[in-house]
């Protein structure tokens, strides 16, 4: 069963209730493994069972770090290491991303001690791949005495992901936030957020998820005739690091850190 076919068997009202907000990126989600049919509220048990009995779920993740090993496996590590913000240990490259250290070995393997999810790997893959990539253009960018930010849309290509980024990273940490802010306020200082002045809302937090990328939160409470909001902005040298499509993963990353934090 493809995404289209699995559509035609979903309630197709576009409720809103899923994380996807609407039927057919919730069915391309099922197919890809990042969803379960139970996480729609319309579906009648019985029949997400007998749906799901008919998907083969293919894990397009492994294919991904397969590739992406392929390409690290031609890079010398040691040469962009301090490129990177990371430093070489035993012939891996070690570098700090959500707080916690991981080792890529020279054959594009990510360790960490406890728990490591595939989408770290992609991150962090990428991460290495990209700044290789871009090497001469970072080593020829001139150091930013201040701190300037921009959005997503702003980031090469960041126009034509900018829907993604908004439903992936900012609609869900607006909701964390809104529903306990004390509590998301909390961890984001665990990760090693600090707390920055001079915006229109005293709720804005610096924080670098990856060595060369820091991201700004922007938090808006909900006001008598506002809505809250957040924003999640940039350095303005990000995309030399990430293409747009890891920077996603990236803002996912995070939310799912908070969720998983939020829980212990």
């Amino acid at each position: 069963m493809n995404q289209i076919e699995l559509y035609k068997n979903l309630p197709k009202k576009n409720c809103g209730k899923c994380k996807q907000k609407t039927c057919m990126p919730f069915a391309l989600a099922v197919i890809k493994g990042d969803a379960e049919l139970s996480e729609c509220q319309l579906l009648e048990p019985a029949e997400a069972e007998r749906l799901k009995a008919m998907i083969t779920v293919t894990d397009w993740r492994e294919g991904l770090i397969l590739k992406l090993r392929d390409e690290i496996k031609k890079i010398d590590l040691g040469s962009i290491a301090e490129l990177l913000g990371g430093q070489m240990q035993n012939g891996s490259l070690v570098v700090n991303c959500m707080g916690r250290p991981f080792t890529v070995s020279a054959d594009g393997d990510v360790t960490t001690h406890g728990h490591i999810t595939p989408w770290v790997k992609i991150l962090l893959l990428h991460y290495i791949r990209n700044s290789f990539n871009n090497s001469i253009a970072i080593k020829g960018m001139p150091k930013q005495t201040d701190e300037k930010w921009v959005s997503y849309a702003e980031l090469k290509n960041g126009m034509v992901k900018a829907a993604s980024f908004e439903r992936e990273g900012e609609e869900p940490l607006k909701e964390m936030l809104d529903q306990n802010l004390t509590a998301v306020e909390t961890i984001l200082k665990r990760l090693g957020a600090v707390t920055k002045e001079g915006f229109s809302t005293p709720c804005a937090w610096a924080l670098h998820l990856l060595p060369k990328v820091p991201v700004l939160i922007l938090y808006w409470p909900e006001e008598s005739e506002f809505p809250s909001k957040v924003k999640v902005l940039f350095n303005t040298y990000a995309d030399k690091y990430l293409d747009v499509e890891a920077i996603v993963f990236l803002i996912e990353g995070l939310v799912k850190n908070i969720e998983a934090m939020s829980r212990r």
